[in-house]
């Protein structure tokens, strides 16, 4: 079983990409002054990729910081800093492209790297990525005279070259004064961070000389600068894109009807959004798999969806993995639980609980639980949370909601003082998911649901011992579990459309690739 250090969680994997865009458009051609300017819904927080992962500042570091390798939107493994690779089930080599340098124009080492995955396997620093990025007991071996570097693990880790994609490559010089990275860059990515003013505006500019991004792509055609503007209200960034004041923008609200209206083009990303996490430490009463059978079904969780997505919704077929999974068998349908307020109501009473004054009560208390909820994730999800509430009152449980926000999310979670969560999980391979799902709780663990799912544990245990995707039956059966048993449910993914005027890119499941980025009329 994977053990991870003490620290925070890494919140990369904690709701939803809080990105929206826009600003004011650049005018001229990408090269010559060209500015994008993008808004995002809330303050990604700090910017250190070693430290601050959650999924807004991900985005905003993938154009400062390069990984080894890069999965494709349609799932391949192309390159990244490194130009060629070989794996097996615990060592990954890797050999690194000549001429790429870090902002400072030093070049880029395999010892560089290594020192960092270094750093994170050490398990003082506490770093987030221990037990979910980098495998506990990596180790990492540097032969800078012939370009490769070598992972290694004690034990078999299928998704080893997969995770190396998800890695944000620091350098030396940022390694040793991490400080600085929250304000500033030090990566090897096609832009720099030059300008951080928090709750305000991030602006990056355009590296010169940068030939080494996915599948060996440059940036020549891309904008010289991305600004990233905090623009928290949907409304106010669709009035701004509709006035040519702004680039691009998500919206996943009922503004996007103007958007389609008026003809603005947009591209789409599936990303996850209907998620429950439940907290089952033995002083919860969510601690009983009957109550939480029950307060799933007492709600409506289709209608949810549709109130959350305002009807534009994906059901997902994966837990936590929306975009090119590498295991894309279905684990979700089977396993949802339908709505039935009468069968909730017989579970609540053979567990022991009995109907009086309208609530349900056991050995003299109401059945109360605390739900913290996306409360910055737009209108729609607000107005299905407070769905969800209203339908549990209904049903007769006493409800305390408990809004949050990108900062406060994870340490509410940490906290443990909560039944049921509204905070999805968004992944990028299923061997991430399990140290939410297993082993340690807070502070030393990221099972902060307290969770012990036995066959979870066997199958994932089967899984991690077969190579990358051969593994996948015993991963999909891993998740079955996981809904099975009420640990956590997944029950509509959001398709986030990216609308956009002047320009054109890819997308996948952290945002836009950097250097996908065209002015439309660009060739």
């Amino acid at each position: 079983m994977r053990r991870v250090s003490r620290g925070v969680v890494g919140t990369l994997v904690l709701g939803l990409l809080a990105a929206g865009c826009g600003g004011s458009g650049g005018g001229g051609d990408a090269g010559d002054g060209d500015t994008m300017t993008v808004g995002v819904v809330a303050d990604p927080g700090g910017l250190n990729p070693l430290t601050a992962l959650n999924a807004s500042a991900f985005m905003l570091n993938r154009f400062s910081y390069d990984g080894l390798v890069n999965i494709q939107p349609d799932g391949r493994v192309v390159s990244g800093v490194a130009e060629t690779w070989t794996t097996d089930a615990t060592t990954a080599s890797f050999t690194l492209k000549r001429g790429v340098t870090c902002d400072d124009g030093t070049p880029l080492t395999p010892s560089a790297i290594a020192a960092q995955y270094a750093y994170i396997a050490e398990p003082t620093n506490a770093s987030p990525m221990l037990g979910m990025i980098v495998p506990p007991g990596l180790t990492a071996a540097a032969d800078d005279a012939a370009g490769i570097l070598t992972l290694k693990t004690p034990e078999p880790t299928p998704f080893l070259l997969r995770n190396a994609a998800t890695l944000q490559l620091v350098c030396p010089s940022g390694l040793r004064a991490q400080g600085k990275l929250d304000h500033a860059s030090d990566g090897t990515g096609p832009y720099r961070l030059t300008e951080a003013v928090p709750g305000d505006h991030f602006t990056f500019t355009k590296r010169p000389g940068y030939t080494w991004g996915p599948d060996g792509v440059d940036n020549a055609r891309t904008p010289d600068r991305v600004v990233f503007k905090v623009i928290g209200n949907e409304s106010t960034r669709t009035n701004l894109l509709l006035g040519g004041q702004l680039d691009v923008t998500t919206v996943v609200g009922p503004d996007r009807s103007r958007l389609a209206a008026a003809g603005i083009k947009s591209t789409a990303m599936q990303d996850p959004l209907g998620q429950l996490l439940f907290n089952e430490d033995p002083n919860r009463v969510t601690a009983d798999p009957r109550v939480r059978r029950a307060l799933v079904t007492a709600i409506d969780l289709r209608q949810l969806g549709a109130v959350a997505t305002g009807g534009k919704g994906m059901r997902p077929t994966r837990l936590g993995t929306a975009m090119s999974p590498p295991c894309p068998t279905d684990s979700v349908t089977a396993n949802l639980p339908t709505h039935d307020v009468d069968g909730a109501a017989e579970l609540l009473r053979a567990a022991g609980w009995r109907k009086s004054g309208g609530y349900w009560t056991k050995d003299g208390r109401q059945l109360s639980i605390e739900v913290p909820y996306p409360g910055l994730s737009g209108t729609q999800v607000v107005a299905a949370a407070e769905l969800a509430v209203k339908q549990w009152k209904s049903f007769g449980v006493k409800v305390e909601p408990r809004p949050t926000t990108p900062a406060t999310k994870v340490s509410t979670l940490m906290a443990g003082r909560w039944d049921v969560a509204w905070a999805p999980l968004s992944l990028s391979t299923p061997d991430q998911m399990m140290p939410f799902f297993s082993g340690t709780k807070p502070p030393e663990g990221l099972n902060f649901g307290s969770v012990q799912n036995p066959e979870y544990q066997r199958l994932t245990a089967l899984a991690m011992a077969k190579p990358d995707t051969s593994g996948c039956a015993e991963w999909t059966a891993a998740e079955e579990e996981l809904m099975k048993r009420i640990d956590v449910i997944t029950f509509m993914d959001s398709n986030v459309p990216y609308f956009t005027r002047g320009y054109a890119f890819e997308v996948d499941g952290g945002g836009f690739l950097p250097t996908t980025l065209r002015r439309a009329d660009a060739r």
